[in-house]
């Protein structure tokens, strides 16, 4: 097979015939996809390179779009294929729609009732975390889309729905002292000639345009000017900041994508005269900063220029992501403010969903699910440890553990106290008194005795891990196992981390399992952690019988399922028999 960027370097030195050029773009763009490079990459690349032989820009875009789709098709089909052997054990999760590649998108700031484990990653400290997953944003509602084809005229798209026809903005190049003033529908009434006017603005610098009117109709007051402000932070990553607009529910007239590092957001402010305008827009900031957004500006400006939609800046697009977005007016958004932007989750409706979810993946028959976590409790010494290297080992085979059906899932085993070679001494003891194999892929383990980080920067390293086993090498990882819970609360970071014991740990399961999806499975003594416990979905617990030596009183509660009943089992080294 052809290297992909054998293709790629083929493509940009040969000349093709017309009959040609459409199919061998595809191929490129195909193998594009393959080495990592964005729809962005490709099209200034191999489009320009294709228009530069005579394809219109149109089919251009089209055809680098299609080629971008198809591939990501051919991997869900592939995805489709090696799960569809589980189907039955594994009920699919329904794909969030995705943002329409025709049109501008004018999607929801707060997502309906999505599941804990679709919230993404993004790296986001502990504040903006919860956030997120109070406020249940939609993964794909983070995706910053791609420009439509006709990404020419998002500027006659934007004044045509921000400004009124009577009314008059300026706009001119970056970095040139010389701005052109327009009136509004004279702009709009050049038709084809938009275009040609948005690629002489093209630049190292792209182009810039009033927030707000300049000038509007004779007969009405000067709100016009105080219509718009701007919010951005080129800081943070783009999805980053999409998110927040999202879960801080702003109310953006229009988004648009920099060209750079950033995403504008153009906020209704609606002010009736500059006093108010400060007045809003102080607010805005404030409410922005104190949810951890540190805002790129200095100060309310009603006249200063941003990133106008519809250019080149140094090569890359400056183009209109969205419409209308978040609350409709400023003193809706205040009030909402005031009402739910407390961190807290939102009332939902019953009559939001027809139809009950599909439940999450069944782990152990009656007691676990995933996204679920799990607790087992016995008294110090018992051997706990060794109850959840057989859970574990259950688990990644799909045997029955201490009387209860396992379903077979990929399994990692979190470990803070052995050394690896006791770890894996234990693992082969174990395994050996179960007459099944220690050796097999479905199993991982991560040593983490001695690394000196604080429950959240524990929890994100090892949601990291999790999803790189699952990109690089196919491991979904459906259940997994810490042991023991104590040790991360004894480590010099986590020593000195402000917040109580027991909340950190809480945050870190919690973290895990929204940045996974997986279920978390953790051992402790007895009332060592309360609220723990109170948090859990399941607890095992086992309890010594009075005058019987290794003898123990096994039983379960769980949230979601009935009370196992209370039965007999031993201790029989290296695990317990029911």
């Amino acid at each position: 097979m052809e290297n992909p960027r054998q293709i790629i370097n083929s493509f940009l030195s040969s000349k093709h015939k017309p009959e040609e050029l459409k199919s061998a773009l595809f191929r490129a763009a195909e193998a594009a996809e393959q080495v990592g490079m964005t729809y962005m990459e490709a099209t200034f690349q191999l489009g320009e390179h294709a228009k530069e032989e005579g394809l219109a820009e149109e089919d251009s875009d089209a055809t680098i779009r299609r080629a971008f789709a198809a591939d990501k098709r051919a991997r869900e089909r592939e995805v489709t294929a090696e799960q569809a052997p589980a189907a039955k054990q594994q009920p699919t999760t329904q794909a969030m729609p995705a943002i329409p590649a025709q049109g501008i998108a004018a999607q929801p700031i707060i997502a309906g009732a999505i599941s804990l484990e679709q919230v993404l990653a993004m790296g986001l400290d502990a504040q903006a975390l919860e956030l997120l997953q109070n406020h249940r944003i939609d993964p794909e509602a983070l995706n910053i889309p791609w420009p439509t084809p006709d990404w020419r005229l998002d500027f006659a798209k934007l004044l045509s729905a921000l400004f009124k026809p009577e009314e008059t903005i300026e706009y001119k190049m970056s970095n040139t002292p010389e701005s052109t003033a327009v009136l509004i529908s004279e702009f709009l009434a050049q038709g084809d000639g938009i275009k040609k006017g948005m690629k002489a603005l093209d630049g190292p610098d792209g182009a810039l345009v009033s927030i707000n009117a300049v000038r509007g109709p004779e007969s009405e007051d000067e709100s016009f000017r105080y219509r718009y402000a701007v919010v951005d932070n080129p800081k943070i990553s783009l999805a980053k900041q999409l998110a927040y607009y999202k879960a801080l529910n702003l109310p953006c007239a229009a988004l648009v994508s920099t060209g750079a590092n950033s995403v504008q957001a153009w906020i209704k402010v609606n002010a009736k005269t500059r006093e108010e305008y400060d007045e809003r827009v102080e607010y805005l900031f404030k409410t922005l900063e104190e949810q951890g957004f540190h805002v790129n500006s200095n100060g309310p400006n009603p006249t200063m220029m941003v990133r106008l939609p519809g250019v080149l800046r140094n090569g890359k697009q400056q183009y209109l992501i969205g419409l209308d977005q978040g609350a409709k007016t400023f003193e809706d958004w205040q009030t909402w403010v005031e009402f739910c932007l407390d961190g807290k989750p939102l009332i939902e409706l019953a009559s939001d969903s027809d139809d009950a979810p599909k439940k999450d993946r069944l782990l152990i028959d009656g007691v676990l699910q995933t996204g679920e976590l799990m607790l087992f409790t016995a008294p110090p010494k018992a051997g706990k440890s060794f109850a959840l290297m057989d859970l574990a080992i259950s688990l990644s085979h799909g045997e029955d553990w201490m009387g209860l059906v396992t379903h077979k899932t990929d399994v990692l085993f979190v470990n803070f106290e052995s050394t690896r070679s006791a770890f894996l001494n234990r693992l082969f003891t174990v395994a050996a008194s179960r007459g099944l194999n220690p050796s097999i892929p479905s199993f991982g383990f991560l040593n983490l005795r001695g690394l000196a980080q604080s429950p959240l920067e524990m929890a994100q390293y090892i949601a990291k891990r999790v999803k790189g086993a699952k990109k690089l090498e196919d491991h979904d990882y459906g259940v997994i196992i810490i042991d023991p819970i104590s040790a991360i609360l004894h480590n010099p970071k986590a020593v000195r981390n402000s917040m109580p014991p027991q909340q950190s740990l809480l945050l870190m399961i919690d973290t895990i399992i929204a940045l996974t999806g997986s279920a978390v499975i953790t051992a402790m003594n007895p009332e060592e952690y309360s609220e723990l416990a109170n948090h859990a979905d399941s607890i095992i617990s086992l309890s010594p019988v009075d005058g019987c030596p290794n003898m123990y009183n096994f039983k379960g509660s769980f949230r979601e399922f009935p009370t196992l009943p209370s039965r007999d089992c031993s201790w029989r080294y290296p695990r317990f028999i029911v």
